[in-house]
């Protein structure tokens, strides 16, 4: 630190230009099988430093790949010389405020480091996985496994004072499978992420997750066919979870904010869903995927009520966002590795607790669809329309849960469905695990709540 602080302390920096320094150091193992066959078994070490400077409103980027005094200058200077060289050209400055500094270590705290593993342990595991989804039945014509482990540690440094040296891991296991019977398709997932060490994988048994995969799959090809229209729903805590970080948490990013792509844009103070939502962002939940104790900028992480009784209350903030709306930094920065600026990014998002019974969510939907477990989608956060695949369903006849039925998705407005929400749940579960895409930059994150029951969506059937 001490070398990256004289670095810092040879630019003459004005009032209103910032210097950061970023030393990134990071371990991945991947591993993909797929139908019986390796797809992919890579381990990449990623060692670099990144430079950003704010020079008369201008921003500059550089990396470097040595951590020699020598090189991170010569990244520093490329920065700065990049930032003077558009700040004629650029159209709204940029900003950083001078009110936040922040100092902290959070080292490594796992029981076992995945870096000590065998590969081929790793392999094993995988390979076990997928194994027992294909031998459920000949007629899973599609099955994959995959294993990641990240390790990464971050050293971040400003010209404000910001000192901080944080270190992660994070873990994930699934299994994807595609059973066929004629010209019926049906697909079914599941998987487990921490941000613990390997003792993730030593506490599932990758033998009856497989099996149970597969046996889902192959189940819901004498499903019932969906039902299609508008109708009342329920959705799981799985469902809950990609609804709420993919259709509002992405909404909810300030830089998307800024740029005018979000349905959330000018609506803080404003009712955005029914009295009893609220939703929250925690990164500082010990265990979960989306995890972290500083962003990518250094900035403390904390607790982010964006909703509040169903009025929105604060957006996601890197530094820069914050700096605009003249607001405190909320630690939302998070960068993939040292070849990124960090960007405004969710963390464990999910639909705080209500005080309904499943049983009374079913009596209030009366009938309708009650969908079960998240199969992907897509989002448009600029007008907040969304549409996502559930692997499975029931039928919900007379308050009562009723027959399985097929993959079958939902659609809608974002706003709409959260001011039609006509029950939440007491039974808050983080189900949804993954790893988050934008602007090119993946992350670890969660997110979940309880039961919710909405009025008046639409449903599609195959």
């Amino acid at each position: 630190m001490d070398r990256a602080r004289r670095v810092i302390e040879r630019f003459a920096l004005e009032k209103g230009d910032f210097l950061d320094i970023r030393f990134f150091i990071g371990e991945a193992t991947t591993i993909t099988i797929r139908n019986g066959s390796t797809e992919q078994v890579s381990n990449e070490t990623k060692v670099g430093v990144a430079i950003r400077a704010l020079i008369n409103g201008a921003w500059g980027f550089s990396t470097s790949r040595s951590f020699e005094e020598k090189g991170f200058q010569k990244a520093m200077e490329t920065a700065v010389s990049a930032a003077r060289a558009t700040a004629k050209n650029i159209g709204e400055p940029g900003r950083v405020t001078e009110d936040y500094i922040f100092e902290g270590r959070a080292p490594l705290r796992v029981q076992v480091d995945p870096r000590e593993v065998p590969l081929e342990d790793k392999v094993k595991v995988a390979v076990d996985l997928e194994r027992h989804i294909r031998g459920e039945s000949d007629r899973i014509k599609v099955s994959t496994a995959s294993l990641t482990d990240i390790v990464q540690r971050e050293i971040i440094l400003n010209s404000l004072g910001t000192e901080v040296d944080v270190s992660n891991c994070y873990v994930r296991l699934g299994g994807r499978a595609t059973a066929r019977e004629g010209t019926l398709i049906q697909n079914v997932s599941d998987n487990i992420g921490t941000s613990r060490g390997w003792e993730t994988v030593e506490a599932t048994d990758p033998t009856e997750m497989g099996a149970r995969i597969g046996k889902r799959a192959v189940t819901l090809l004498s499903a019932r066919s969906p039902p299609s229209g508008r109708m009342n729903i329920i959705m799981d805590s799985s469902l809950v979870g990609v609804f709420i970080h993919e259709a509002f948490g992405h909404a909810a990013e300030a830089d998307g904010v800024l740029s005018n792509m979000s349905v959330l844009a000018g609506k803080v103070g404003d009712q955005v869903g029914v009295p009893e939502i609220t939703v929250i962002d925690d990164p500082t939940i010990e265990g979960l995927r989306g995890s972290f104790l500083y962003d990518s900028e250094g900035t403390a992480a904390r607790k982010r009520i964006i909703v509040e009784r169903g009025v929105l209350k604060e957006y996601l903030h890197s530094l820069e966002t914050a700096a605009k709306m003249g607001v405190e930094p909320n630690g939302a920065g998070r960068a993939t590795d040292f070849n990124f600026k960090p960007i405004p990014r969710m963390g464990n998002t999910y639909v705080a607790s209500g005080d309904m019974t499943f049983e009374e969510l079913c009596e209030v939907v009366k009938d309708g669809v009650y969908l079960i477990k998240s199969y992907g989608g897509y989002v448009n956060p600029a007008i907040g329309q969304f549409y996502f695949t559930a692997q499975e369903g029931r039928l919900i006849e007379r308050g009562r849960v009723g027959p399985l039925i097929q993959n079958v998705s939902m659609s809608g407005l974002t706003l709409e469905v959260l001011s039609n929400v006509i029950g939440v749940g007491r039974d808050v579960k983080i189900a949804f695990t993954g790893t988050c895409g934008k602007a090119g930059q993946w992350v670890p994150v969660s997110g979940g709540g309880p039961h919710l029951a909405v009025a008046n969506v639409v449903v599609g059937g195959r």
